[in-house]
């Protein structure tokens, strides 16, 4: 159950983060996950109420304010890096160093290490040096956009740990912890990076829809974190390039060398075989 809860949240969040590539296109990568944060509210709300929280301890909220600090920035590194390269490039890299980082902890921290885990987290290195590669002429702006997907993967690997230290009796208030904190710092972000929000109106329903896609995500893995292992709920939740690649494809029309499409492949590869 874990690991089927886990993978419809990635899908969800594949296609959000979909939603809010495109919208980061004509809008600043700032703006974009404040906006898409905001209109989730509600669905956090909703949560809120229906979910049991018969005991919130200090620590789970703490925890959820870590994960909030967490995601905020690793949404900005990871639509700045869209921005830069293409998505079914950035999302399997993104994800595979997302993966790497629950499957480290659950390596270390586990009294016998896994082996599938440790052939995963080969496999993903492997999987992110074939997705990097490109053309010569494009080789700078594929070098930042690497080192941006890399950085947001890592920061994406945190705010899985982060939630899956709270506690069941927290129900869905680390959440709201996670919220309370990110969306302060993000306007916070946006006043004194960029001299304020600066959104395409244009993008306004799809990053809504994206704030309420992520936001039942967000739910949707917290659960899975804490009643399974972290390494399952993590690797499978980072599963989400699926969707958000084959959107890319269909929609964008964005075409992979066939080196590129190996490495898609591997890193996918790599994430179920760690959760194995």
């Amino acid at each position: 159950m874990t690991a089927l809860v886990a993978l419809l949240a990635a899908i969800l969040v594949g296609s959000a983060d979909f939603l809010l590539g495109v919208a980061a296109r004509d809008s600043n990568p700032f703006s974009v996950p404040l906006i898409s944060q905001t209109c989730g509210l509600l669905t956090l709300v909703i949560s809120v109420i229906v979910v049991d929280n018969s005991g919130v301890l200090f620590e789970d909220m703490a925890w959820g304010a870590a994960a909030g600090t967490v995601s905020a920035a690793g949404y900005i590194v990871f639509l700045a890096a869209i921005r830069l390269g293409q998505m079914s490039l950035v999302a399997p890299i993104a994800a595979a160093t997302g993966a790497i980082i629950p499957a480290i902890y659950d390596l270390v921290f586990s009294q016998t290490p896994n082996i599938s885990t440790s052939i995963g987290i080969v496999i993903a290195i492997t999987a992110i040096i074939f997705v990097s590669l490109q053309e010569p002429e494009v080789s700078e702006k594929s070098f930042q956009a690497t080192l941006l997907a890399l950085t947001s993967g890592c920061l994406f690997g945190v705010f899985f740990l982060s939630l899956s230290f709270t506690s069941t009796d927290a129900g869905i208030w680390p959440l709201v912890a996670s919220r309370v904190v990110s969306i302060p710092l993000l306007i916070v972000v946006n006043l004194f990076a960029t001299r304020g929000i600066h959104f395409s109106r244009s993008a306004l329903k799809g990053t809504a829809i994206a704030g309420t896609i992520e936001m039942i995500a967000s739910v949707l893995i917290l659960w899975a974190l804490r009643r399974g292992p972290v390494a399952v709920a993590g690797v499978f939740g980072s599963l989400y390039p699926t969707s958000t690649i084959l959107l890319a494809w269909f929609i964008l029309g964005e075409r992979l060398r066939n080196i590129q499409k190996f490495g898609v492949v591997l890193a996918l590869a790599a994430i179920a075989i760690t959760a194995l």
